[in-house]
């Protein structure tokens, strides 16, 4: 079977790299010349979406917000340029659930179908499979694409019609940026009083309230403070606007569902700071405690 693949990022690039190792004829694009490079020898590198689409049965995107999905899909070198009737489009971006609705409609005159299939982190490694595949969509669509994704998912579930995959993505980065902005807060207000973040982790880790993913931040953040590594600095800055990215489609979601949404705009606001500066650091002894 031949497969598409748009969006060679931190998550994208490796799903391709198992898709093409699960035996898949692959194609793969991006914007950026260098993550195409990564692929000669293991994948078609296209020049553009509708390239890689040529005479592909699944066309795969994954590239950061609704605007480039849109482009990647239906813009003049996108892949509806090129998929035939019957092909299926999986996105694997966050993004509004609006958007998949507003993409359907275009696909579905060419007899294209589209399922939401974002992707949520359940592994530190990315050399075997690594994410839970949350999918929505016609069921026969959905078992269709269960043999790819399958390739780098650890998890693969049919959430429920199209947008049910999106919906259960954007809930559960709720609950991880939540959990992040917490955490920050939890270690400053420790701090506060002299507790060292290291104290403070072993209750965190003793009770369950440190989470796979608080460890991997604080501990990082911990060891490279930001102003160490420039490196380090820009992938904490840009996962920062994907969080704010994530907590605006959670606002939105949860303002149609009803909800009050004054604690995820709260969350909002302290992503950037939570991501981007250092940790703060304990009273020393004999100090009184100062207001933060």
């Amino acid at each position: 079977m031949k497969v598409a693949f748009v969006g060679l990022g931190s998550m994208g690039a490796p799903q391709a790299r198992l898709i093409a190792r699960g035996g898949y004829e692959l194609a793969v694009c991006d914007a950026a010349p260098a993550a195409g490079d990564a692929f000669r020898g293991i994948a078609r590198v296209a020049r553009s979406p509708a390239d890689a689409a040529q005479g592909a049965q699944i066309a795969c995107v994954c590239v950061r917000d609704d605007r480039q999905v849109e482009e990647v899909v239906l813009g003049a070198a996108g892949l509806v340029e090129s998929l035939a009737p019957g092909a299926l489009v999986l996105i694997h971006s966050t993004i509004e659930i609006e958007t998949l609705h507003r993409l359907q409609v275009p696909l579905k005159a060419r007899g294209i179908n589209l399922v939401d299939a974002p992707v949520s982190r359940t592994r530190p490694t990315d050399d075997a499979a690594f994410v839970f595949t949350m999918m929505g969509g016609e069921p026969d669509d959905v078992d269709r694409a269960r043999a790819v994704v399958g390739t780098f998912s650890t998890d693969v579930d049919h959430m429920g019609p199209l947008g049910a995959g999106m919906a259960a993505k954007i809930a559960n980065n709720l609950v991880t940026w939540t959990h992040l902005v917490a955490g920050a807060q939890a270690t400053a207000l420790a701090a506060h009083y002299g507790v060292p973040y290291e104290r403070l982790r072993g209750v965190l880790a003793a009770n369950g309230n440190l989470t796979p993913t608080v460890a991997a931040l604080f501990d990082g953040k911990h060891k490279t403070p930001p102003g160490a590594s420039a490196a380090r600095d820009q992938f904490l800055a840009s996962q920062a606007g994907i969080g704010e990215k994530d907590l605006k489609l959670a606002i939105d979601c949860g303002r149609d569902a009803g909800l009050s949404v004054a604690m995820i705009a709260e969350t909002r606001s302290l992503v950037r700071p939570m991501m981007t500066e250092p940790m703060a650091q304990p009273a020393r002894k004999g100090d009184p405690p100062s207001a933060q």
